[in-house]
């Protein structure tokens, strides 16, 4: 009995150490990319994954990293190689955290979420960039839908909105964005209702006033209040009907 006990945990020894040397050369080839490297700091390999991830196009976005910094590649099809991010200064633990975080792919474009802040509660911006060049084509603030579906390619912000606070709110009207045609339309919205929820709820962000759009068909609704916001109570919203046939064209 004793003899099996000992052969079985032996056994059990081995099947893990060989799933440690698996896992190992699992992130190893992940990792395979030659500037994914830091000698004094192993597990940066276990936060950033320097596997590449393709575009339809054939172009291919990858993570690079050193002790000092991390940063995103752009590589067309034909071997071009663009930079488009990087968190420097010594912030390469927050990589995936902070900065760029993760993309979603249009018919020509790429739209990556960039949070502002490591942890909460910031809302994020983005970056839109070209498939064919790495170029980045606009930078967004804050958004209040961001669409998940290539065939309804929009984006929905506060007019003017975006964290530096440079530019100037537009209270009484949406921006639509047509990441697609790279065109840009205003939606009104009722004159104070902005000012007023803001007041009522002393927020910071323009965007805490409104809940998820939902979308129907090519309809999208967009839910907002202006009242006080009190824990526990059900919130009387507004809403803004939009017909999407007129932008997605």
């Amino acid at each position: 009995m004793k003899r099996c006990l000992k052969i079985l945990a032996l056994l059990f020894l081995l099947s893990g150490c060989n799933n440690k040397r698996s896992a190992k050369v699992n992130l190893a080839q992940e990792n395979a990319n030659p500037n994914c490297i830091c000698v004094k700091d192993t597990l940066l390999a276990q936060i950033i994954s320097c596997k590449p991830k393709f575009l339809d196009n054939g172009a291919k976005l990858y993570w690079s990293y050193n002790c000092d910094s991390s940063w995103i590649t752009f590589e067309n099809s034909a071997g071009e190689k663009k930079k488009i991010f990087e968190l420097g200064d010594g912030l390469v633990q927050l990589t995936n955290r902070l900065g760029h975080t993760d993309f979603k792919e249009f018919s020509t474009t790429f739209l990556y979420t960039n949070r502002v802040i490591s942890g909460c509660c910031d809302p994020d911006d983005y970056y839109l960039y070209s498939k064919t060049s790495g170029k980045l084509i606009k930078k967004f603030g804050a958004v209040i839908y961001v669409s998940d579906n290539s065939r309804i390619p929009i984006l929905i912000s506060v007019s003017n909105s975006n964290h530096n606070r440079i530019s100037k709110f537009d209270f009484y009207s949406l921006s639509l964005y047509n990441i697609d045609t790279q065109k840009s339309f205003r939606i009104k919205i009722k004159k104070g209702d902005i000012e007023k929820g803001m007041k009522n709820n002393d927020y910071m962000f323009l965007e805490s006033l409104f809940d998820t759009c939902t979308i129907e068909g090519q309809m999208i609704t967009i839910k907002y209040f202006t009242e006080k916001h009190i824990k526990g109570t059900t919130l009387n919203y507004k809403t803004i009907k939009v017909d999407l046939k007129r932008y997605l064209h």
